[in-house]
């Protein structure tokens, strides 16, 4: 069969849909900026040498990239740094300069130089820089190729450097071009693999084969060519289906749950206009005096289950001394592991988190005070009655699968018994999750539900709240829900997850397993 022959003669390990590699510099928007600041570091000391392959390399590296963002009217070197790292495409070229023209460094610039390189990495304190990998690239066209696929991005407006209407000067090539095609294909997007190489073969021409050939590109083309018409003719379908999980598998709810998500991610309208007709934006002081004099500012994103956005929850100040506490402590995202045992690093979700204790900080039992006046339901930390705050910060292409936030309720008597920390068991299931934004994303980074049609963008200081569970502590699979992946910029949320325990007085249980 053509599609297990071409795995095995070309391409890059097989990975399975959406799954992240490894690498981790691209889950965050600050080991991005490390590589920036690292690049202009050894940049910095390669140029006290006269070795004229040294003045060769520094501009290959940096130059071209710095350039292009100062041509796109961005003045300060602030502003110049925080635009390569937000932009995918310059991402992409910054990690694919890094990686390969870095074997060549060494090479080219004698060892006194590379003295004063070493020690300039070693004296950057505050951005310690990270030279990239070989998975670090891979992760970086791995992010490329799910935007274009999640967004359905216009491939000729992509490849000139337009990403959703943000333009830039970072173009791709035909040799990126044709490397993406191949990460498509390894994920089983046939038909965005051949979109890739077929434009590939066009640059190609325009180049005169200057960074592939027409003819190597014919080769891969024709060959995703026939695996896209294999899958087309086995599912009776358009060939979109991934096969590299089996889709055997997957029922229809899922794959309907994975159309609606990528819809509502870009932006499409799920529902009637009659059903959005009846979602209100009011003011509620919910019951509290405490919002007697500045009622909370409420959007009603769904009536069943509840859904509600509140605006300007936290201050600018309030949110800068999160993000500040947080980033000395971001590591790579767990997820309960198989069979609810333990935790595992994420592949499904591709961000850095931390977690805040409420005594920290005077700040953050605020917060957890402001959030039960406004949810009727107890936060105390001491209590085991919520966890700690969670921020999570996603990178360029960062994103979570839809997923559930309940932890219980859908495992066997064997796993709860076996597999699930008694602490856990004490606390009970996460019972309701409030979200904060806290800022605005450029493009992308929508929270989507897609069994229910709705959406919630993400607006600096608003934070979103819903039950996981309903009343009669059965799990709500109506609240499945994912971030969609990161178009443009960076996206900081933070995450405050309410458990069963405590809640016995204010919530009320009905025996009913439908309400």
């Amino acid at each position: 069969m053509i599609i297990s022959e071409f795995h095995n003669y070309i391409f890059l390990s097989k990975f399975p849909f959406y799954a992240t590699l490894p690498s981790e510099s691209l889950t965050t928007i600050n080991k991005l900026l490390s590589i920036c600041y690292g690049k202009k570091a050894i940049l910095f000391s390669i140029n006290h040498t006269n070795s004229f392959p040294a003045k060769k390399l520094k501009d290959k590296l940096y130059l071209a990239a710095y350039e292009q963002v100062a041509a796109e009217q961005v003045v300060t070197e602030e502003g110049i740094v925080e635009r390569l790292a937000g932009n995918p495409l310059h991402a992409f070229h910054l990690i694919k300069r890094m990686t390969v023209d870095w074997k060549h460094i060494e090479a080219n610039v004698n060892n006194d130089t590379w003295k004063y390189v070493t020690k300039a990495l070693a004296g950057m304190e505050h951005l310690p820089p990270r030279i990239p990998k070989e998975d670090d690239l891979h992760g970086a066209a791995q992010a490329l190729v799910r935007l274009h696929d999640v967004y359905n991005l216009n491939m000729s407006q992509l490849v000139q450097g337009n990403i959703g209407g943000v333009k830039s000067f970072a173009e791709l090539s035909a040799q990126d071009c044709l490397y993406m095609g191949k990460h498509s294909f390894n994920l089983g997007m046939y038909h965005r693999a051949v979109e890739w190489f077929e434009e590939a073969y066009v640059l190609s021409g325009k180049e005169k084969n200057a960074t592939v050939s027409q003819g190597q590109v014919s080769t891969f083309l024709n060959t995703a060519l026939r695996a896209h018409e294999e899958v087309t003719a086995a599912s009776g379908g358009d060939g979109t289906t991934n096969v590299a999980s089996d889709p055997s598998s997957r029922t229809s709810t899922e794959w309907e749950d994975s159309d609606n998500f990528q819809a509502l991610c870009r932006g499409e309208n799920l529902r009637s206009e009659a059903y959005i007709s009846t979602l209100t934006c009011y003011y509620d002081h919910r019951g509290e005096a405490y919002f007697y004099l500045m009622p909370a500012k409420i959007e009603r994103l769904h009536h069943d289950p509840e859904i509600l956005k509140f605006h300007h929850m936290l201050t600018d100040a309030e949110i800068h001394q999160i993000k500040e506490t947080a980033k000395p402590l971001l590591a790579r995202s767990m997820v309960q592991g198989m069979k609810g045992k333990g935790n595992t690093v994420s592949n499904t979700r591709t961000s850095k988190v931390a977690w805040l204790d409420d005594y920290v900080i005077p700040l953050f039992q605020r917060i957890s005070k402001r959030v039960s006046l406004l949810t009727g339901l107890s936060l105390d930390i001491q209590q085991d009655h919520a966890e700690y705050l969670q921020v999570s910060n996603y990178g360029v292409g960062g994103h979570y699968n839809p997923h559930h936030d309940y932890l219980l309720v859908d495992k066997t008597e064997y796993e709860l018994k076996h597999n699930i920390n008694p602490r856990e068991l004490r606390m009970g299931d996460r019972i309701a999750t409030f979200m904060f934004y806290l800022n605005d994303v450029s493009l992308g980074g929508a929270t989507a539900f897609p069994r229910l049609g709705a959406a919630a963008w993400p607006s600096k200081g608003s934070a979103v709240f819903w039950h996981n569970l309903k009343k009669s502590g059965a799990g709500d699979t109506r609240t499945l829900h994912g971030a969609c992946p990161v178009l443009h910029g960076t996206k900081w949320v933070s995450n405050k997850w309410i458990r069963e325990k405590g809640q016995f007085l204010r919530h009320a249980c009905v025996p009913s397993p439908h309400e």
